[in-house]
Formats: structure tokens, C-alpha cells, sequence
């Protein structure tokens, strides 16, 4: 190797060693900074792997825990204590510690305002909410229509909802959610709570002597809980555990692999750690694509790739493990289609770089990836993470994996397409006379509308057949069928307009930008805005003001790339119209 050339790729190596440890020391500051202190010595090993039977599957004590005080405080963990403690704490000194302490969310400022309380707060008492008159009122008009089911106002579906939190509550304070006492019988059938101890409904199906036992145990394990000794907690809390998968579960208790498992994927959680490193692939890429040196071009343009293929494989452990714990493809509600279409997105992106080499196109689909991911990690109230029994439509894997797959897939192909139709959009804002790169970059978004296409026309069709299975009727016009069908014809024009010739250049990129929206209303909008048609398993609420921001900043960027592209003379307009093959 030529000195030169050998002193430039060291030197280039340093610059990139000392990036990575400052990306690697950044992301350990990022863990610890996310992780729980812990409360106290207690050691929790022991109870989170208990079995609780909660929403229509049995899960570990340690996702209980989680999904409780998510649900009831909007946090994934509530004044630094671990979700396990704050459960606890409900259960055995609720009021004592927690009557006066403000930590139920009222995310609504509609029902803050209208129920006369601080407009700024998002967390209040229970008592506070308990004697609010104003709350009241509504309840009394709202309860009656429920249950004559009559239409809600949004107020009442909103007060409905913080009731709802309030009897969740009421639910752990009394034990009758803890339903951690096995049957005996089998997984299927219905498991007692520590609440039945003390009306004693556990009694005919436990005889007396095993009842004054598990009474003895349990009283133990919360004086444990109660005493603050570490050491009397740890062998009060392996006695009851003990006692509850040895004797009261010995014929019939999840194996302790799988309540393993599901808290292995609890604490490691991989979609976060999946984002970290494609933000960490997304810099490196970028700074190999603008990189004037050709040896530090390729350096970090092959670190950011294998930092891509590094968050790829996390995402896709991420992905097994899920299914292993659901036993069936993660694509049943909206969180998990994100982190699939994130997914998708990528993949994507990697196989149109095999076969074009640049190092933009991973660069534009980590864009959206780490978007989409980010939301899923931060927004659990809109973007619900806890893994849901299927509904009865849905427990055909075979059409659940067909058709839910193929249709969504199609949707990270769009959203690559969107990517890259926006790298389009910045090259005629930013050098709008770089003809070459205005063609090459929307030869690949057009790549990646063809895939979309495909397979978007294929699960259209395939969900009609799955109707027809389930359903008895081929096409409905469900809401969810006629945007599907939308946002394909909106590609269809797209893609025959630029065939005919009328569609092409600057106007072919805004229509495959555009149709991206179809794309968004029959995946969002369906079932978060209309919230109607026979596809009601992928019901919510939430997170409308991320995409009115979305759709109002896209706009805003097309009108300033239209504004610099009429600017252009007309020779170096014809030409961008063309697409290089």
C-alpha cells in the first residue's frame, strides 16, 4: 500500500475508533440512565417469574407488574421504585402510602378542564378523583348509556376511561387481580386471585388443610413485603412461590422457561436497544455518504452497515421472542405492525442496496425505522406493547400470517418509498441542478413503490379470501378493505402516470409522496379515527396530533422543494423527468 494512502486509512481508523467509543459511551449513559434504581435489597428474581393469569393468557408476575403501572400512571415505573415494589405497595399499604399520593394519570385536558382540576397536572390522587363532584356528574350520564349501549361523547368516553383506571386500581388494592392461584386442572381454566382468600371461593376447589397453608404463606410473604428486612422477604417470598408451583400448580403451571423468557424479553427490551444502534448506523452512514475522502468513505460506510446488520439481528430477536411468547406473528395491533413495517422498511432498503450499492438507501429506511421505533418505545398509551390474547377472527395463523404480513409489508415498502421520495424532495431543494442525483434517488423510490404494489395488490386479494373464510362474503366495503383498495389505486395512478408520460420528474415524486397518506389512513386512520368496520381488533385511541404534525411538515417541505424546482429552467426540468435504468 502506497504510504500515503496507508497514513490516510490509519488516521481514518482513529477518527472512526474514537467515534464508536463516544457512540458506545453515549449509549451506556443512555442504559443507566433508563434503568430503575432499585428501592431497596429486595430481591425480586424469585416472584417475577410467578405466574398471574391477566386479559385471557398467563403471563409472569414481572409483566403484570409492568403493564399495571403503565396503564394506571403512564409510566413504565413510578417515582423510581421497580413496577413489582409499586404493585406490592398497592396491595398491602394502598392507604397508608398511596390515597393522597398524586399518580393516576388523566392524560385528557378536556376531562382535566371539565372536571374543574389543575389544567397542567396529568396526575392526581385517588382521593382527589373520588370525591370530585364534577367527575361524578359525568359518570351518572355516561354509566346508564354504556350500558344500554348508547353512543358516548368524547367527554364521557374519556371519563369512561379514567373509571376504568380507578377499577383497575381498585382491582390490585383488593387482590381479586392478583390471579396468581392455579386451578389444578389446566392452563385453560379460570385461576383464583389473593382476593378469593378472604371470601373463600378458592375453598371448594383447595381443601381445608392446603387453604390454612396457602394462607400461612401469603401472610408471610406481605409481612416480608411489609417488615423492609431483605432477608426475611427473600425467604418469606421463595416459601409462597414455592408453595404456589410445587403444591397448589404441580399438575398444571406454565413451565419456568417460558415465564423466563417473557421476562428476559421484559428487561432486555430489544426494539429500544434496536433504535439506539440504527441511529448509531444512520450518523455512520451519513457521514460516509458526505465524506470527501475516499478510504474514510468506505470506513464508515461499511461500520454503518454492520451496525445496521447488528440492529437488524436485535430486531429480529426482538421479533422471535415475541412470537415465542404469543405464539402467534407479532401484527395483531398497531404497536406491533410498527415494529414490523419498521422492520420491513429495512430489509427493504438492504436488498435494493444490493443491487444499486448506495449506501443511501439503508441511510433513508433507518430513518423511518428509528422514527417508528422511538414512537413505539415512548408512546405506550397510543402504541399499547402488552401482547394481547387474538381475537376469534383472527386465530387462523395460517391467513394471520398470509395476509395481516403481506398487506403490511407493503406498507414498509411505501414508507421506503416515502424515504426516498423525500431525499428526492431535499436534492431539488438543496441542488436542484444535481440532475444525476435527482434521477438515481428516484429510481430507487420507484423500486420500492413496484414491491409495495405487489404486494399490496396480493394481501387485497388475499384478505378478500380470508373474508370470504371468515366472513362468508369475498369484499364488504369495511372501511379497512376500501382504504386498502385507495391507497393501491393511488399507486396504481401514480405508477401509470408515469408510464403514459404525464406524471414524471418533480410531479412523479410528489404523487408517490403523497399516496404515502392512503397508505397512512388505511393503517392509522381506520382504526384510530373512524374507529369502525368489521377490522375493530386494531381499535385505539391517541397519537392524532403526530400525524397531523407529519402531514402539515410534509406539505410544507413539497411546497419549498416545489418553490425551488419552478426555478429551474426548462432543459434541466425535462431532464429530471427522465429515470436512469
Amino acid at each position: 500500500m502506497h504510504p500515503v494512502v496507508a497514513s490516510e486509512a490509519k488516521q481514518s481508523s482513529r477518527v472512526f475508533m474514537k467515534f464508536l467509543l463516544v457512540v458506545i459511551l453515549g449509549l451506556r449513559a443512555l442504559e443507566l440512565s433508563a434503568a430503575v434504581p432499585p428501592e431497596s435489597p429486595y430481591d425480586w428474581s424469585t416472584v417475577q417469574t410467578l405466574a398471574i393469569q391477566d386479559r385471557g393468557r398467563l403471563k409472569p408476575l414481572d409483566t403484570f407488574a409492568g403493564e399495571s403501572v403503565q396503564y394506571l400512571t403512564g409510566k413504565r415505573s413510578w417515582a423510581g421504585q421497580k413496577s413489582l415494589f409499586t404493585i406490592f405497595s398497592w396491595l398491602v399499604q394502598f392507604d397508608k402510602d398511596w390515597q393522597q399520593e398524586p399518580f393516576l394519570l388523566v392524560d385528557s385536558p378536556e376531562l382535566r378542564k371539565a372536571i374543574g382540576v389543575d389544567e397542567k397536572r396529568r396526575h392526581f390522587s385517588p382521593e382527589e378523583l373520588t370525591t370530585n363532584e364534577p367527575l361524578k356528574a359525568i359518570l351518572r350520564d355516561a354509566l346508564p348509556k354504556q350500558r344500554k349501549s348508547e353512543p358516548l361523547t368524547d367527554l364521557e368516553k374519556q371519563a369512561m376511561q379514567l373509571q376504568a383506571r380507578r377499577g383497575f386500581l381498585e382491582a390490585i388494592v383488593t387482590g381479586r387481580a392478583w390471579t396468581i392461584l392455579p386451578n389444578g386442572t389446566s392452563l385453560e381454566t379460570a385461576w383464583f386471585s389473593l382476593g378469593d382468600l378472604t371470601d373463600r371461593t378458592a375453598s371448594s376447589n383447595y381443601p381445608a388443610e392446603r387453604m390454612k397453608a396457602l394462607a400461612d404463606v401469603t401472610g408471610a410473604m406481605l409481612d416480608g413485603f411489609l417488615s423492609k428486612d431483605p432477608a426475611k422477604w427473600q425467604s418469606t417470598s421463595q416459601a409462597f412461590v414455592q408453595f404456589i408451583k410445587t403444591d397448589l400448580g404441580a399438575s398444571a403451571y406454565p413451565s419456568e422457561s417460558a415465564l423466563k423468557r417473557e421476562v428476559h424479553f421484559n428487561h432486555l427490551r430489544p426494539f429500544r436497544w434496536s433504535w439506539v444502534i440504527y441511529l448509531l448506523a444512520f450518523c455512520l452512514l451519513v457521514a460516509g455518504l458526505v465524506s470527501k475522502k475516499t478510504s474514510k468513505n468506505k470506513l464508515l460506510i461499511r461500520g454503518g452497515m454492520a451496525a445496521l446488520g447488528l440492529g437488524m439481528l436485535m430486531h429480529t430477536y426482538g421479533f422471535a421472542l415475541r412470537c415465542l411468547i404469543a405464539g402467534r406473528p407479532p401484527v395483531t395491533n398497531m404497536y406491533e405492525s410498527v415494529i414490523w413495517v419498521s422492520w420491513g422498511c429495512l430489509v427493504f432498503g438492504v436488498l435494493i442496496w444490493a443491487v444499486y450499492k448506495n449506501a443511501l438507501i439503508p441511510a433513508a429506511a433507518s430513518v423511518f425505522a428509528i422514527v417508528s421505533l422511538v414512537l413505539a418505545d415512548n408512546v405506550p398509551a397510543v402504541l399499547d406493547p402488552s401482547i394481547q390474547p387474538l381475537e376469534p377472527v383472527l386465530r387462523s395463523n395460517f391467513w394471520l400470517t398470509i395476509h395481516v404480513l403481506t398487506i403490511t409489508l407493503s406498507y414498509a415498502a411505501f414508507a421506503l418509498s416515502l424515504c426516498l421520495g423525500n431525499v428526492v424532495l431535499g436534492t431539488y431543494l438543496l441542488s436542484p441542478k444535481n440532475i444525476e442525483r435527482v434521477q438515481v434517488n428516484t429510481l430507487y423510490m420507484y423500486r420500492a413503490m413496484q414491491i409495495g404494489v405487489v404486494l399490496l395488490a396480493a394481501g387485497t386479494i388475499l384478505g378478500g379470501v380470508w373474508a370470504d373464510y371468515s366472513w362468508g362474503r369475498f369484499w364488504g366495503w369495511d372501511p379497512k378493505e376500501v382504504w386498502a383498495l385507495i391507497a393501491l389505486l393511488l399507486y396504481l395512478a401514480v405508477l401509470h402516470g408515469r408510464f403514459s408520460g404525464w406524471l414524471a420528474g418533480f410531479g412523479f415524486t410528489v404523487g408517490a409522496v403523497m399516496s404515502f397518506l392512503g397508505v397512512l389512513m388505511a393503517w392509522y386512520g381506520v382504526n384510530f379515527v373512524l374507529g369502525a368496520g368489521l377490522h375493530s381488533y386494531g381499535f385505539g385511541s391517541g397519537g392524532t396530533i403526530y400525524v397531523v404534525v407529519f402531514v402539515v411538515a410534509q406539505l410544507i417541505f413539497i411546497g419549498l422543494a416545489y418553490r425551488k424546482y419552478q426555478e429551474l429552467d426548462e432543459n434541466t426540468k425535462k431532464k429530471t423527468r427522465l429515470i436512469v435504468k
